[in-house]
């Protein structure tokens, strides 16, 4: 069971009055409901659908409550239809309920297992709250953004894209930590579980001190919570505990490990025996980390007994728990092969592969790490007691159950068989070897490019003893020359890859400097070929790097990279002081040309910061009234690119959408760029905008087109009726 399974059911007392949460009403009133409010809808679409799409939300929600995942997401795509037509026709209405249906509609989707599409949905949400909050329109909502930020990340993380779900958590954390200063009892329990769930994003990112740092202090609120309401924070504080208990013992902290897991179990107790179905599979989860923390403390033999018990309280929970028997299995099989019981080891192995087996079979292509996982476990076993027949025969059996029912899974247990016949004794190693060099040269996948079970195939190859062996089947089984990736030394792509995958291009530069006979020799050349398997745009991107570092030296190829990350993380800051600062101490980003997506408030802090000073660019940014002297003196000299900075500035910083748009408008026609932008846009920004700044908006530019009336006049008029102005 995974550190985000276990972590899954934690906030549910946080995320009770959470947004859009289902008013308690059964499934039959709901879709009672529905079909009255679709009937209203169709007497008369103004006034009914609001009242469809809020009530087709609610079933869908309550349909995902009761299990029926795929009945769930028809009700949340056509309340997300609805709010976005709505939203259409009424800009200043609806973006609040399109916020969290387009949120609601991506967990629905991940629901279904599609989690890659869920992410633009997710994401959505997120734009479209923050907006809200930003300009602090109607329906804008801190705690909505924060909980639409955590989606988001949970979305990403389940993707793969785990780097790019920390920020976004973090952002959520500090969301609430605010709002938990100005109501505790409102937002702590959710400050907690935001807290843990970070924990595991900074975990899963390596990132183990800052994992801890975000347990402690989800540990420490729920402390305070619990001793408050102990029936309903104690099973929190629980979870927290066993999260804690895994970071700790990644950090290498096993005596602190050990500590908190005994707490965590200690915590599930109580309520595991007062409502065994809803809290068995969080005491074994906690049982688990707990074995693996004596393991490390008191040797294999003490981690029995939880262990033991883990699989115990599982088998008890029925069907819905086999994923989690089978990892609890596993776990009890490795502590049982540490201690020296090899046949227990096997008994284990063999029943988790059994289930993931069975999972797999009724799931194709959604279970075949486990299998492989677990089919290694096994053989593995076997092989240390001398059963290696009966280990091969278990790759046989699984092979061909597999061949029709998910040919992907059973062409990467293929693959794995063979590999495993390398670590057998004789003559098993030359049966593996000539297995994988002939699947190498005609695997039907390879047509259409290899993937990571070729890469797989390959590096069974190159890591095994005798590498001469191999060679030479090579040559007599293809009647080919060794391939390049097969001569490659898998120490030379261990030394590639640690360079590709550094966490920055200073450690990047470092790297290649203190190995640069290795990284320039040609063998850098296949290594990134073979890479390329995996990360095709790492691997691109590195080789267009050696490529320039050889050709026109370590600084001159790394200085742009490591300028335009320094550009990244000055754009992050969290604030403008914080901004100013960075700036201050990376005086070189001010010559940086940035690249066109970059806000506008920040082009306009390079320019006026190189030809201005920091002072007078960052004076902008902190008094309105400055800006406003700015904007004016762009006006009266009819500077385009100053007013395009300024309009920059009121948009992100100050909040004002239409001053930032009209000077943005009036930017381009004065730099005779009149194609790309629709006057008429800024009629749909009227609203948000009070009449003193409209009526000036409008007086600048009455102002301008009497000084410059040629050759645009037109599209003056355009702008000045635009804002509501009597052209």
């Amino acid at each position: 069971m995974s550190y985000e399974d276990r972590g899954a059911g934690m906030g549910d007392e946080a995320r009770g009055a959470g947004v859009g949460a289902a008013v308690a009403r059964d499934l039959p009133q709901v879709e009672e409901e529905v079909r009255s409010r679709r009937a209203a809808a169709e007497r008369d679409p103004a006034t009914g659908l609001p009242g469809l799409a809020a009530a087709l939300g609610e079933l869908s929600a309550l349909r995902a409550g009761a299990g029926d995942r795929e009945g769930a997401l028809a009700p949340a795509k056509e309340a997300a239809r609805i709010y976005a037509e709505l939203g259409m026709k009424r800009p200043d209405r609806f973006q609040a309920e399109l916020a969290q249906a387009m949120g609601a509609l991506g967990d629905r989707i991940a629901d279904t297992g599609d989690r890659a599409t869920a992410v633009p949905f997710a994401k959505q949400s997120v734009r479209l709250q923050r907006e809200l909050v930003e300009e602090q329109e109607p329906g804008a909502s801190v705690p909505a953004l924060a909980e639409y930020l955590l989606s988001y990340a949970g979305h990403l993380a389940a993707t793969g894209e785990a780097v790019e779900a920390v920020p976004l958590a973090e952002e959520a954390v500090g969301l609430l930590q605010r709002l938990a200063e100005e109501d505790p009892e409102a937002f702590l329990p959710r400050l907690a579980a935001a807290l843990h769930g970070l924990g595991g994003h900074r975990a899963t990112v390596s990132d183990t001190s800052g994992a801890v740092e975000a347990a402690r202090e989800a540990c420490g609120r729920l402390r305070e919570l619990a001793a408050q309401r102990p029936g309903a924070f104690r099973p929190e504080l629980a979870t927290a505990l066993d999260g804690l208990a895994g970071h700790l013992d990644k950090a290498g902290d096993v005596a602190a490990g050990l500590r908190a897991a005994e707490e965590a179990v200690a915590l599930h107790r109580e309520p595991a025996a007062q409502r065994p179905e809803a809290c068995r599979p969080g005491l074994a989860a906690a049982l688990l980390t707990l074995a693996r923390s004596l393991a490390s403390t008191s040797g294999p033999e003490v981690a029995l007994p939880p262990a033991r018990e883990a699989v115990d309280l599982l088998r008890e929970q029925g069907d819905a728990f086999l994923p989690g028997l089978a990892h609890s299995l596993q776990a009890l099989g490795t502590h049982l092969e540490r201690s020296g019981d090899a046949e227990g080891a096997v008994e284990a192995f063999r029943e988790a592969v059994a289930l993931h087996r069975s999972l797999a079979l009724e799931s194709p292509g959604t279970s075949g790490a486990s299998l492989v996982s677990a089919l290694d476990d096994l053989t593995r076993a076997l092989a240390l007691t001398g059963e290696h027949a009966a280990a091969i025969e278990e790759y046989d059996e699984t092979v061909k159950e597999f061949a029709s029912a998910d040919p992907a899974t059973a062409r990467r247990l293929g693959v794995e068989r063979s590999a495993f016949l390398l670590r057998c004794p004789a003559p098993w190693p030359a049966t593996g070897v000539a297995e994988l060099v002939t699947w190498l040269d005609e695997d039907p996948e390879a047509s259409g490019g290899a993937d990571t079970v070729t890469v797989r195939a390959r590096q069974a190859l190159r890591s095994y003893g005798d590498i001469e062996a191999v060679h030479t089947a090579w040559e007599e089984e293809t009647f080919t020359s060794v391939p390049d990736w097969l001569a490659l030394p898998p120490e030379t792509l261990d030394l590639v890859s640690s360079w590709m995958f550094a966490p920055n291009w200073p450690r990047s530069r470092d790297f290649w400097s203190r190995n640069a006979d290795v990284l320039g020799g040609e063998e850098t050349a296949v290594a990134l070929e073979e890479l390329a398997i995996l990360d095709p745009h790492g691997a691109q991107r590195h080789a267009l790097l050696r490529a320039a570092v050889l050709a026109h030296g370590v600084t001159a190829a790394y200085d742009p990279l490591i300028l335009s990350e320094q550009l990244a993380q000055w754009l992050e800051c969290a604030d403008w002081k914080e901004s100013r600062a960075y700036l201050e101490e990376h005086p070189r980003l001010l010559t940086v040309q940035p690249p066109d997506d970059t806000p506008l408030a920040h082009v306009a802090m390079l320019d006026i910061g190189r030809t201005e000073g920091l002072d007078a660019a960052y004076r902008l940014v902190e008094d309105r009234e400055a800006l406003q002297a700015y904007v004016e003196r762009a006006l009266e000299a009819g500077d385009g690119t100053a007013l395009m900075h300024g309009g920059g500035i009121e948009g992100q910083v100050f909040r004002d959408r239409l001053a930032s748009l009209t000077h943005a408008q009036v930017a381009l026609v004065l730099s005779g760029g009149t194609e790309g932008f629709d006057p008429d846009d800024l009629a749909a920004l009227r609203h948000k905008s009070d009449e003193e700044t409209r009526a000036r908006l409008v007086r600048e530019t009455v102002a301008l087109s009497a000084r410059h009336p040629e050759p645009h006049g037109e599209t003056w008029l355009r702008i000045i009726r635009a804002l509501g102005g009597d052209a």
